[in-house]
């Protein structure tokens, strides 16, 4: 039912690193140590770790990195860190934290030149087998020039991308660079490459490491390549990649169904168009100009607009009773951790403060993209219980990348006018997050529906694309729990 924007994490960079030379049965090993609800399981880690940093090996001591931020010792693993960069000084570590310039720098020439010099100095044969921090990086070269409408250096560093799986990404993003610069034919072509690519991770290597994330974009690719063939009246073209896009998957897409609809109404094939939108709507995925052209092709298909609002009428009962229904099945009840925490502006807040009420609790961050892409349809729920004082929102921060977090929060929370009561989760004297740990919070934006006694009822991560069913789903939630 529920059609999530992926919290899509590349693991890259050093933090993972060492990975590749253990055996799966070791890291197995470590990770159930670190989820062992035993004390005597988690010293023998500890233990374990503490030997690897004996070791000569950079890849240990990444390991041992890894699993003490995993057992929430932030403090050790900050000073792993600290002393890797001195014992390896041209080792992954110094070598992630020096391509940051490559990605800050604007000028394509001048971060060509250092990208060069960068990946001189650490070689990629000497440093692992793990390739994306070296492709996040050309990525970055390329689509520098790709904005300064250098055609031939964009798509050669889009071609130079060697990890498999990210081979896609690398050539659509070259590709939305090239099109809004207007290079139509050379963005249609990079399109073209990740969407063949997405293809062979759905199809021939879809079990393959990384094959969900790889296959995961074709209609994403589809869905741009045949934008493109809008943009030059391609309509014919694009018509057969759409649909195949749309046939893709189980669950509905706005962005694919809006590009589809766009295409069958240009080529008059209203009833197709008409069928695609309802579709959309009965599934809470239409967006507003989506339902501006549903009621014109009501009226086309039908005759005319009589009885259109008895129609969406049905179509918003469906969709509330649906989801009502799919939701019911995901109940659960465990104690909600109490917290206290500080808002923006200084004010103390405690959950207990809210006994007796519905709590709606949303862990997101400034630079979590798809926790602020959530955003208007939460500030939409939230405004529908405005009037409802057994109803409350709390939006904590968590996991801060900066150190003047909460003035970061209150600033984007304020540009962008969102009446939410924000609370800042922030690192303890030990490195911590401690209410974000205590929820057992794996990625982010994570939310959970805490009813009037003190129980967790809901716990959903991510959020469903079109901001009618992610409101409907904000309202079943807090109504279900709120029946108990």
């Amino acid at each position: 039912m529920r059609t999530k924007v992926m919290l899509t994490v590349l693991l890259a960079g050093s933090l993972y690193q060492g990975w590749a030379q253990n055996t799966d049965s070791t890291i197995q090993y470590y990770t159930r140590l670190a989820k062992s609800s035993d004390e005597k399981d988690k010293a023998l880690l500890k233990n374990t770790l503490y030997q690897l940093l004996k070791s000569d090996k950079e890849d240990d001591w990444l390991t041992a990195r890894r699993f003490f931020y995993q057992l929430n010792e932030i403090n050790v693993s900050d000073s792993i860190t600290k002393a890797d960069r001195v014992k390896f000084p041209l080792g992954q570590v110094v070598r992630d934290s020096e391509v940051e310039p490559i990605y800050n720098e604007k000028d394509p020439v001048k971060k060509e030149e250092m990208f060069k010099a960068w990946i001189s100095k650490y070689p990629p044969e000497k440093l692992g087998s793990d390739r994306i921090v070296y492709d996040y990086a050309r990525n970055s070269v390329s689509t520098a020039y790709a904005n300064e409408d250098n055609v031939e250096k964009a798509v050669y560093y889009a071609g130079q991308i060697e990890t498999g799986p990210w081979r896609g990404e690398g050539y659509a993003s070259a590709a939305q660079a090239l099109r809004k610069k207007g290079h139509l034919a050379e963005a249609a072509d990079l399109y073209k490459k990740a969407r063949a690519i997405s293809y062979e991770y759905l199809t021939t290597k879809r079990n393959e490491p990384g094959a969900g994330f790889a296959a995961m974009g074709f209609r994403g690719y589809s869905t741009q390549l045949a934008s493109v063939y809008v943009d030059q009246k391609r309509y014919e073209e694009a018509l057969p990649i759409l649909k195949e896009a749309h046939d893709s998957s189980k669950t509905v897409s706005a962005a694919t169904n809006s590009a589809y609809v766009q295409v069958l109404e240009k080529l008059g094939k209203n009833n197709e168009a008409f069928d695609v939108i309802d579709e959309s709507v009965k599934e809470g995925q239409a967006t507003g100009e989506m339902k501006a052209t549903l009621k014109r092709l009501y009226a086309k298909v039908k005759g005319s607009d009589a009885g259109y609002d008895e129609y969406m009428a049905t179509v918003n009962k469906q969709l509330a009773a649906k989801i009502r229904k799919d939701l019911a099945k995901q109940m659960i009840k465990e104690t909600a951790p109490l917290f206290t925490l500080k808002d923006v502006n200084g004010k103390t807040v405690s959950l207990a403060d809210y006994k007796g009420k519905t709590v709606v609790v949303d862990f997101w961050a400034t630079w979590c993209g798809p926790c602020k892409r959530s955003f208007p349809a939460m500030k939409l729920a939230q405004a529908k219980y405005g009037s409802n004082s057994d109803v409350q929102f709390l939006f904590i921060h968590t996991w801060e990348k900066e150190e003047n977090a909460t003035a970061s929060a209150k600033a984007y929370i304020t540009d962008n006018k969102y009446p939410f009561e924000v609370l800042m989760d922030l690192k303890n004297a030990k490195g911590v997050n401690e209410v974000v740990t205590s929820y057992k919070v794996s990625g982010i934006p994570t939310k959970f529906i805490v009813d009037k006694n003190g129980d967790i009822r809901f716990r959903f991560t991510g959020f469903s694309e079109g901001e009618d069913a992610a409101v409907e789903e904000v309202s079943a939630m807090i109504e279900l729990a709120q029946k108990g």
